[in-house]
């Protein structure tokens, strides 16, 4: 989110979530506030952070300021340079050092999430002549093999314990104050924003009957969308929608450059959509498999006026094109009509 820190002139303080404080077992609170730009219009949220990250009181504090999406998704952090975190023996964090916790801040379903500290670690103890800074946390041994990779050398302590904040407690309430907070106004934001997590969402929150409105907008979701989010475009947009001539034109011309499972949708969906689908699949008969294929040819043959002088043109052209796998299929429904 690059344009989302330019606006911010207001925050104000919505709740709190609490963590463990690793050293005295006792509960902190931090407090979550709302970023909004000069309209008001909510656009993050942010968490000034301070918390211990290992076990025997031995480490420097974490002052880290963490940044939420509207959504609750983990989406940057801050660190001032009077409070540079720290890993063994004290060492501050380098360059790569961060950039490497900021990649495991933005995985939420990393291997942290399911893990306790301990398990994280070989309990074999380590030679005090083989110690490696780089792969020993505090005073607790080696973090396992399968994981080191993924977290800050010598930074195990503060990269768990500073993923638990992010993906925790204060993700879920976020989550609810989003539902207290929301309205047309932000659902069109969502829409309208280039971020697929917003759009995704506005589209679930979106009632059938203001899809014509935003048809456009969609088709562009539907270009860029992943294959999961392109399935739930075309499941969910109306049938007496899709079946407008202008859409099913812009839809069904996308055919040969979106996924295999999102083909077969807009094949089963021929029926809701206006008869030139027909013709515009014509042209795209070597691009189908078998099934597809299969599919499509028995959509003509349930009407014979689906067949256009233009579609009948490209069936033969297929039929003869040997290098297509399944031109026999065509060749034999060319001979029953």
């Amino acid at each position: 989110m690059t344009n989302e820190w330019k606006d911010i002139s207001k925050d104000e303080f919505i709740f709190e979530f609490e963590s463990l404080d690793t050293v005295y077992h006792t509960q902190i609170s931090h407090q979550v506030r709302l970023l909004s730009n000069s309209a008001g219009a909510p656009r993050l949220f942010f968490s000034e952070i301070e918390t211990p990250v290992c076990a025997d009181g031995v480490c420097q504090l974490a002052h880290i300021n963490v940044y939420w999406d509207l959504l609750g998704n983990y989406v940057g952090y801050g660190i001032s340079p009077e409070f540079q975190l720290t890993k063994f023996e004290h060492e501050q964090f380098g360059k790569e050092d961060y950039i490497k916790l900021h990649q495991l801040l933005l995985d939420d379903n990393s291997i942290l999430k399911r893990r306790k500290v301990s398990d994280l670690i070989d309990e074999a103890p380590v030679a005090t002549s083989t110690i490696d800074s780089e792969v020993i946390d505090g005073i607790s041994g080696a973090t396992k093999t399968e994981i080191a990779e993924s977290l800050v050398k010598g930074g195990l302590y503060s990269c768990y314990t500073i993923w638990h904040l992010v993906h925790g407690e204060a993700q879920e309430k976020m989550e609810k104050y989003l539902t207290s907070i929301s309205s047309d106004t932000l659902m069109h934001y969502f829409l309208y924003a280039p971020y697929n997590d917003y759009q995704m969402f506005a589209l679930r929150e979106l009632p059938k009957e203001d899809f014509k409105e935003h048809a456009t907008q969609i088709l562009n979701i539907f270009r860029t969308a992943d294959g999961v989010g392109k399935a739930y475009i075309l499941k969910k947009i109306p049938s007496d929608i899709l079946s407008e001539k202008e859409i099913t034109s812009q839809f069904y011309n996308e055919f040969s450059l979106i996924d295999v499972n999102s083909r077969t949708l807009l094949i089963n969906r021929l029926k809701s959509a206006h008869p030139d689908a027909i013709e515009i699949l014509s042209n795209y008969l070597d691009r189908m498999t078998r099934n597809q294929l299969k599919l499509y040819l028995k959509c003509l043959n349930s009407d014979p006026n689906f067949i256009s002088k233009n579609c009948l043109s490209n069936l033969k052209k297929a039929s003869k094109n040997t290098g297509f796998t399944y031109h026999y299929l065509l060749r034999e429904f060319l001979n029953k009509i």
